[in-house]
């Protein structure tokens, strides 16, 4: 430990003597406290021109971003795996610190606080979504949600397509993912130029595209799941 200490001082040192800045923290769960290893911590630097340093927390959560420049700086952070929400994405108030030429800022508390994760099944049994339009595109094709300031989050997709089997009823398609706040009133959009869209039953959606509003509270089960159904490639 006391090794370690050493190091950090100076490793702060030297960016102070060469007229850089650092910022070092550590990156904890909101609600217990604990450390959170793993975590890319991103900070951005407001105005222009723009300008952002990233690490990645280590096992007892700590980080040091190094090489920044003066100016006020948010920080950011992305966890694998929709555990955590960035605050730069929900809270619109994420940990702001503010560097002069050389200043090595220490001791920032970074809480996460715990998501809540959306599941969107999307049932396309005859493979549309991967097809070509008439005129050679790719379907049009977008599923997100809304946040209470208006913004668009939209969900990702898993890498490949989930195989048969993978649905209610051993259907095949696309599973969707997104981290999102709990007791947060929220609204789920989908939507498609190009497909002809159904809900969970195959029932089509009128005009291919769906808005429902929801909230995930605490204690729901988690993930919350939505369902959809690719009915074909409109005309």
């Amino acid at each position: 430990m006391r090794c370690a200490s050493i190091l950090l001082l100076a490793a702060q040192a030297a960016i102070g003597q060469s007229g850089t800045a650092s910022i070092q923290g550590t990156v904890l769960d909101a609600k217990t406290q604990k450390p959170v290893p793993a975590a890319w911590v991103v900070a951005v630097r407001a105005g222009a021109p723009p300008f952002t340093g990233n690490t990645k927390s280590g096992g007892d959560g700590a980080f040091l971003i190094q090489g920044l420049t003066a100016g006020s700086y948010s920080l950011c952070v992305q966890v694998e795996g929709d555990q955590y929400l960035n605050p730069c994405q929900w809270s619109g108030s994420p940990t702001t610190v503010t560097l002069t030429s050389g200043q090595a800022a220490s001791g920032i508390p970074l809480r996460l606080t715990a998501a809540s994760v959306l599941s969107i099944q999307v049932q396309d049994p005859q493979g549309f979504l991967s097809q070509t339009t008439k005129d050679g595109r790719r379907p049009d094709f977008s599923v997100g949600v809304s946040g209470p300031k208006g913004l668009y989050y939209p969900a990702h997709a898993s890498a490949r397509p989930a195989g048969a089997g993978s649905f209610p009823g051993g259907g095949s398609g696309y599973m969707y993912r997104l981290a999102v706040p709990r007791d947060t009133a929220l609204s789920l959009h989908i939507a498609s130029h190009d497909l002809k869209l159904g809900d969970s039953t195959g029932a089509a959606l009128p005009a291919s595209a769906s808005n429902q509003a929801f909230q995930h509270a605490t204690g729901d089960p988690n993930p919350k799941v939505f369902a959809f159904t690719v009915l074909g490639l409109l005309p």
